[in-house]
């Protein structure tokens, strides 16, 4: 009798376990129901209130009907604790679903439901981009003009090809009034013509004396073929006075006329199909060709600094820095900054003290550091030695504090004082026998 009831007890409670993830899938499929019918609709509002975050993509919009709501499946992701509602399997339409703290379940993505505008779509498909493995919003961020991957585009096939140089300025009077002629070049540096309806340039003028701004003047473009440069001309009579006493000075500014930089994109770069698999490499690249400059790591005396997985003195160390180490620097606040390798490959974050962007670092100190080893003794090597099997000059014992120049290339040579006060280079330790306060 126990038996039978410990058996019923388990029923029971798996009984209610499923009902409980039935009712939530059923809760799902009656809200991708009421989507799918309102978007077959074009019911917007309805869209809207179900998936809200959408209307802040302006470069997706609806793509004619997404099946039928009798086709609805759904199923739970364990592994992301959300749930699936796939509308057609063959076009890979999906939308995702996720339950929030207090038991509401969200429309939070989707898949293949919404269209890009067709210029930033070309360009994705010309780029490579795996449109079908993205969701509807990742595809909108990743296209999005000021997006990492856009400017990553931006700088590998130089949008910015328009180059304006001065001219200098002249002034001139005559019986017919006064004159000023603000001369300027504009040179093609890509490989494709570029239609003058493209672009127009902007000529701001300024007294040179106390930076007070003039009226601008706009000059329409013309075309220009592949690496050809043509001479323009501002012309604006009522500068004379400052021309004549050389208190000018002015300004030129390219702008494009097309709809977004993506046009540029697309009508004046050739795409090999990499595009975003080379981004996917590189993302950090075009920031720091934007914001970065080249420094080095100053740590003074300690010898070593740590980056940091995020902005904050309790985040993880991710890196430990040797003095003068060379990296790439994009300056976040005045108390951090971002460092990255050679290889544009982000290493963490490090405090503005262990930075030094300004070229002008002083020499080399020696660091105070101490020495580690499993077996208790670190061996000294002849410092001129670099062959594999280095001459063991003598043995140090563990946790010794020793003084240590730290090279660019990250070798440790031993210094010690001298019965005369003097330093002296003794020979070179591994890097594995310094401690740099990190655990293994």
């Amino acid at each position: 009798m126990r038996t039978n009831s410990f058996s019923m007890l388990i029923f029971a409670l798996c009984a209610i376990a499923l009902c409980s993830c039935d009712s939530n899938k059923g809760k799902v499929k009656e809200l991708a129901t009421q989507f799918v019918t309102a978007y077959n609709e074009g019911d917007k509002a309805t869209i809207y209130d179900l998936f809200p975050i959408i209307k802040t993509y302006e470069s997706l919009s609806l793509n004619g009907s997404i099946g039928q709501v009798d086709d609805i499946s759904v199923e739970k992701n364990d592994s992301t604790d959300s749930y699936i509602a796939t509308i057609n399997v063959q076009k890979q339409q999906r939308l995702v679903f996720a339950i929030d703290s207090l038991g509401t379940i969200k429309l939070i993505d989707t898949y293949g439901v919404f269209r890009l505008d067709s210029i930033s779509n070309e360009i994705a498909l010309k780029a490579g981009v795996p449109v079908k493995k993205l969701s509807d919003i990742e595809l909108a961020k990743l296209m999005n003009s000021q997006s990492d991957f856009i400017s990553d585009l931006k700088l590998m096939k130089e949008v910015n090809f328009l180059w304006a140089n001065f001219g200098g300025y002249s002034w001139s009077r005559t019986s017919s009034g006064f004159n000023v002629t603000m001369t300027f070049t504009i040179r093609n540096s890509s490989s494709n013509t570029v239609s003058g309806k493209d672009y127009y340039v902007i000529v701001s003028p300024q007294q040179k004396s106390t930076g007070r701004a003039f009226s601008t003047k706009t000059i329409d473009g013309v075309d220009l073929a592949p690496n050809e440069m043509r001479e323009f001309n501002a012309i604006e009579p009522s500068l004379y006075n400052y021309a004549s006493e050389r208190d000018l000075s002015y300004t030129v500014e390219v702008k494009y006329r097309t709809e977004s930089i993506l046009s540029f994109l697309l009508n004046y770069s050739k795409f090999e199909g990499n595009e975003y698999e080379d981004f996917m490499k590189h993302p950090y690249r075009a920031k720091i060709r934007a914001q970065g400059k080249s420094g080095v790591v100053n740590s003074g005396k300690k010898g070593i600094a740590y980056a940091y997985k995020d902005m904050s003195d309790k985040s993880k160390v991710v890196d430990t820095l040797y003095h003068r180490k060379g990296i790439n620097v994009v300056w976040e606040s005045e108390s951090w900054a971002s460092v990255y390798d050679f290889d544009d490959i982000l290493i963490g974050y490090m405090k503005a003290e262990d930075v030094d962007t300004s070229g002008e670092i002083q020499e080399l100190p020696l660091a105070k550091m101490k020495l580690k080893s499993d077996d208790g003794k670190v061996n000294v090597y002849d410092a001129d030695d670099k062959n594999s099997e280095k001459k063991v000059i003598k043995t140090l014992p563990t946790g010794q504090d020793v003084l240590l120049e730290i090279t660019e290339d990250g070798e440790f040579f031993l210094y010690e004082r001298q019965s005369d006060g003097s330093i002296k280079k003794i020979g070179r330790i591994n890097d594995e026998n310094i401690d740099d306060g990190l655990d293994d």
